[in-house]
């Protein structure tokens, strides 16, 4: 279990969109995993990497730190935007987001497919890419899960 977010219709339909884009070919729980870390991103609220993130839109739209770049693929590519979720995958992110996390990925602050838009997934790196302070913790289907290294972000790992 997680802290529950404060969320509008609104956010529920974006998380769900992420979620879907992100990994909808990767099964129920590969959505879920990807949801769990979206939100425990605005529970960790530490800094540099995500200090200040109030809400599920903040974490969504956030962008790596001096480039403008946006930290999740489907919103660089715009494939959040084509997404339209049932009622099924709105459940899911309501439940995310009511703090009913998903197991695996509930210490993950990280996720990333090293190879987008293809059948397979190449290995998984030690750390994140661009995020030195990770450490590689599993993958899932074509995504790989990362958790800070000790001492880092000691807001969400208590």
């Amino acid at each position: 279990m997680g802290r529950r977010i404060k969320h509008t219709s609104r956010d529920v339909e974006e998380l769900a969109r992420l979620m879907l884009a992100e990994a909808s070919g990767e099964g129920v729980q590969g959505m879920n995993m990807v949801g769990t870390v979206v939100a425990n991103r605005v529970e960790a609220d530490c800094s540099p990497d995500f200090k200040g993130l109030r809400n599920i839109k903040d974490a969504i739209y956030q962008t790596i730190p001096g480039t403008g770049i946006p930290h999740f693929e489907p919103v660089l590519n715009g494939s959040l935007y084509t997404q339209r979720p049932n009622e099924a995958d709105l459940q899911r992110a309501r439940n995310l987001l009511q703090g009913d996390r998903e197991p695996r990925s509930r210490t993950n602050l990280w996720f990333f497919n090293p190879s987008p838009g293809k059948k397979y997934r190449a290995p998984c790196t030690e750390t994140m890419p661009r995020s030195p302070m990770t450490k590689f913790d599993f993958s899932h289907k074509n995504h790989c899960f990362y958790v800070a290294v000790p001492g880092y972000c000691p807001e969400f790992y208590r």
